[in-house]
């Protein structure tokens, strides 16, 4: 007998002489590791969080695949119809609502400088900046004037 087989046999003989587990069934249930139904009732409810999780998502992918669908579709009978003007929205995304036409002295104010200062050539950044000089408020009365404002507001008035 080699040295590392007497030294596995004496830990053998000296941890569990006869092979076996002497402790009383209570003291191995208390070092043991719970059973495969106790671990299954653990987390059961944890696999049917993610599970629910899961088809959730699913059911959105296939809702956005059917928009995009819808999308392609549209585009393609709108090609073979001939048919020029082609407005298309992929995401659903809001639609601003049009100003409403306003008998404000203020919005007719800002709506004749706007409709000036385009007339002569002035850029959406030049005319916010003169609004801002001259300290004319915006409609709601907070923040500056921006080029991106005014734009908008110009188009409003065109329609």
């Amino acid at each position: 007998m080699n040295a590392y087989n007497k030294q596995t046999s004496f830990l053998n003989k000296t941890s569990f002489p006869n092979k076996r587990d002497n402790r009383n069934q209570k003291a191995r249930a208390k070092n043991s590791s719970p059973s495969v139904p106790e671990l299954i009732r653990k987390i059961s409810p944890s696999i049917e969080t993610y599970l629910e999780k899961s088809a959730k998502s699913q059911e959105k992918l296939a809702e956005a695949e059917i928009k995009i669908a819808d999308a392609f579709s549209s585009l393609a009978e709108h090609m073979i119809s001939g048919k020029l003007n082609i407005k298309l929205n992929f995401y659903g995304a809001a639609q601003r609502k049009k100003s409403k036409k306003s008998n404000d002295p203020l919005h007719r104010k800002v709506k004749g400088i706007i409709i000036k200062m385009r007339e002569k050539n002035k850029t959406y950044e030049e005319i916010a900046k003169f609004l801002e000089d001259e300290k004319i408020p915006t409609f709601t009365n907070r923040g500056n004037w921006h080029a991106q404002t005014v734009h908008r507001l110009f188009k409003d008035y065109l329609e």
